[in-house]
């Protein structure tokens, strides 16, 4: 081989490797890049597992405060079933009067009404009136033997309203109540 073949060949082998070695410097440094985003996706996993645990605890929690609410709302419920059953003893049942079962045809109901003294009926629609109005626990003061329905008639009643007492007067007048004036003990005392 010639000396300048031989140098040839030699300058294109340090070319060569000088390429080779410029390619060798930025693979590696690709390689660093991607050592970069290897511990970048260590960092996304760990990122995802924090989130997923923090998705289960916050379930954890949501889960807990609707179980800590369901509870709430069953002892609610307990409390109204027992206010309901408390409201259901209090409740005051208001007899039929002579009159109402007449029209609706009880047969009973028209030989009871032959054997009622006007005096027990007046008394029964004055009490039905006041149940009405929310009164509990009347009391007709005066008498009223040979009283008549077609009568106008004039009753003292005491009642209790709310705890508070009442004291006033009903007006009876062909059989049907017409007027009640009930005041309460708190404002009639001066």
């Amino acid at each position: 081989m010639d000396p300048l073949q031989f140098a040839l060949f030699f300058a294109a082998l340090l070319v060569g490797y000088a390429l080779v070695h410029l390619r060798m410097i930025r693979f590696e440094g690709h390689l660093e890049k991607l050592a970069g985003i290897k511990g970048l996706d260590d960092r996304l996993r760990n990122i995802d597992d924090r989130v997923k645990q923090m998705a289960e605890s916050t379930a954890n929690v949501s889960m807990e405060r609707v179980c800590a609410q369901l509870e709430r709302l069953h002892v609610d419920l307990e409390d109204l079933r027992e206010a309901t059953t408390e409201v259901r003893q209090a409740v005051v049942k208001i007899p039929r009067t002579t009159a109402a079962a007449r029209e609706q045809g009880g047969a009973g109901a028209s030989g009871n009404a032959s054997n009622e003294s006007p005096a027990t009926r007046i008394v029964a629609l004055i009490e039905i009136r006041l149940l009405q109005l929310g009164y509990r626990h009347i009391r007709l003061i005066g008498n009223l033997v040979g009283a008549e329905m077609a009568d106008e008639i004039e009753v003292q009643v005491e009642a209790e309203r709310n705890g508070m007492p009442y004291k006033g007067r009903v007006v009876m007048r062909n059989g049907s109540v017409h007027d009640v004036n009930v005041q309460s003990v708190a404002q009639a005392f001066p």
